[in-house]
């Protein structure tokens, strides 16, 4: 008896449903009352009920009956193309959906649910038919104009998804979505200007839209504009301030412009809103690192380490903060972790030999350099360490060979295209072979290998400056020399060895005045990152007493002396420039 009047229930229902779209020949209301096929109706309410309570078989099974009995009702197979569809049988929604439309062409409804089916189907052909027939129903349709720009714009016909949209904006110009989509249209067409305005439209027309303002810092990211991305995603927070991924995209933009007390503190509000995200602590932990910090870098990459114990790339940032506290030991049992599981770890041999090396354990050094090449004979980057250990050792004969051995692998995977090529381990042979053919008094040579380094790493400031530098002390090509050490400063323009070099071209070149400005900014920003270097120090001494200044001259030679007190050199010209004793 429940049942029944759950069915009755569910019938009354569904006949308002039902006579809302049925063809007038089956649902016709008269001076006598009603007239419809009874075993239809009962059928149909009986589907309606069965879907109410969770049975779908039974659902189906009422609704073909249904069909069968008015096979003329676009309701019924509106109603079983979204059972079909909930079950996950589109080809069959389809079919529905399509006899509906039969039945009722005009039907607008239908039709959009079945161009949305095609559509996720990847059939954009067919869905951008079915919303031209709306559009022809009903020129104004929102609905269709909107999924047709979406549908157009999946095939990349921005300029026509456009269209649709202007048409909308045409009698709703404060359509903000529509602003938004524009921006994602643009965004894709990479016309950032035109995206930005967009996203900013729509912002102005609904200001808590938070999708509206993560977009536009997406676009002043890709745009290369961070400060202004970093606006976009403060003013989100005062819309809402407890968005974790606003801090993420902060941490990130903070962190790549080198502001790491802000770059953390956004990151640790992460954390907090997202405390199951164990990889915020790989962020944390890099921003400990940079600010030397390295107990705190230690924790948060040991934290990560606990939930992702096979994670290589945290075991080897938990090495280099350790080295860093001088912990040689944990470092180390980092690093022969990760040979432990893959004994082919290029990067874990070279750190391995490296720290053993600045441990000047030689013979450990160069037992880990051998054990990577007895894994991976001939690696290029093992045979680079293998060298540098011998040049260490003033062993420059037998590094030389292997230098030249790795320009030879390397400049063989390049002529190949072969992915193994790395530009810049064929850029550190050819330049560490340039100093030691310098160090042997070969000098042409030298240069030869310091300008491979160029010509395979146009980007590399140090091989600029050496070449720039080495034609100043020799005193020669001064105008070329300028000229390379411009280019190293142009790639980092507050290098303290760059300004040095520069210094001592315009000393060479008698501009005493302007190698001074450049001296004197070389010895702050060594102050400013807690540097010293005695050569500087000598270099401003020398151009100072070209300036007449040789009290001050003799200050800066009394200061590289305390940093090189066995430099003779030093000593005999503090007391050549130091005023006589009274």
């Amino acid at each position: 008896m429940k049942k029944k009047l759950a069915v009755l229930n569910a019938l009354l229902l569904g006949l308002g449903l039902w006579l809302s779209s049925s063809a007038p020949a089956k649902a016709d209301i008269d001076g006598e009352g009603l007239s419809v096929d009874p075993s239809a109706y009962w059928y149909y309410a009986c589907a309606v009920y069965a879907q109410r309570t969770g049975d779908p078989n039974q659902a189906l099974s009422d609704f073909q009956q249904a069909a069968r009995y008015d096979p003329t009702s676009s309701s019924i197979h509106d109603r079983l193309a979204y059972h079909y569809y909930v079950e996950g049988l589109d080809y069959k929604s389809v079919e529905e959906l399509q006899k509906s439309i039969q039945i009722e062409p005009n039907n607008i409804e239908t039709r959009l649910m079945l161009a949305e089916l095609f559509s996720s189907q990847g059939e954009y052909g067919k869905a951008q038919k079915e919303y031209q027939e709306i559009l022809k129903i009903d020129p104004k349709n929102v609905d269709a104009h909107y999924y047709l720009a979406g549908v157009l714009a999946s095939q990349n016909r921005i300029e026509d998804a456009l269209q649709q949209y202007e048409a909308i904006l045409k009698d709703n110009p404060k359509a903000a979505g529509v602003y938004y989509n524009m921006g994602l249209i643009y965004t894709r067409a990479n016309q950032a200007f035109k995206a930005e305005d967009s996203f900013k439209k729509a912002i102005e027309l609904d200001p808590d839209m938070e999708a509206a303002y993560t977009s536009l810092g997406l676009v002043y990211e890709l745009d290369e504009k961070p400060q202004e991305a970093i606006d976009a995603y403060q003013a989100l927070l005062k819309i809402n301030p407890d968005n974790p991924q606003v801090y993420l995209a902060l941490g990130q933009l903070y962190y790549n412009n080198k502001q790491d007390p802000r770059a953390l503190d956004a990151f640790q509000h992460y954390a907090r809103l997202k405390p199951d995200d164990a990889t915020v602590d790989d962020y944390i932990g890099l921003c400990y690192f940079r600010l030397q910090r390295y107990t705190d870098a230690i924790d948060s990459f040991q934290r990560l380490l606990d939930k992702e114990p096979a994670n290589a790339l945290v075991r080897f940032r938990l090495a280099a903060a350790y080295e860093e506290t001088k912990d040689y030991a944990s470092a180390e049992d980092q690093l022969k972790s990760i040979l432990d599981n893959d004994d082919k770890s290029v990067d874990a041999w070279v750190r391995l030999a490296l720290l053993y090396d600045k441990q000047k354990d030689d013979a450990a050094a160069q037992k880990a350099v051998e054990s990577g090449l007895k894994a991976m004979p001939a690696q290029p980057d093992l045979l680079l360490v293998q060298a540098m250990l011998y040049q260490e050792g003033d062993k420059n004969d037998q590094a030389a060979p292997f230098y030249r051995k790795v320009v030879e692998i390397e400049m063989g995977y390049k002529h190949k295209q072969a992915a193994e090529y790395n530009v810049g381990t064929l850029a550190q042979a050819y330049f560490n072979l340039g100093a030691l053919l310098d160090k042997q008094g070969r000098f042409d040579d030298a240069i030869d290998a310091m300008k491979k380094v160029i010509e395979a790493q146009p980007d590399n400031a140090d091989a600029y400056n050496y070449i720039g530098y080495s034609y100043a002390d020799k005193g020669i090509q001064l105008d070329d020399a300028e000229k390379y050490v411009q280019n190293a400063l142009k790639l980092d323009p507050d290098n303290s060895y760059y300004l040095d070099s520069m210094g001592w071209v315009y000393f060479k070149k008698e501009k005493y005045k302007e190698a001074q400005e450049q001296l004197e900014k070389a010895v702050q920003n060594l102050k400013n990152a807690q540097k010293d270097d005695a050569v500087i120090y000598d270099h401003l001494a020398q151009t100072l007493v070209k300036l007449g200044q040789k009290d001050d001259a003799v200050v800066q030679w009394k200061k590289a002396l305390e940093l090189d007190p066995d430099n003779k050199d030093y000593s005999e010209k503090i007391e050549k420039n130091s005023p006589p004793d009274l």
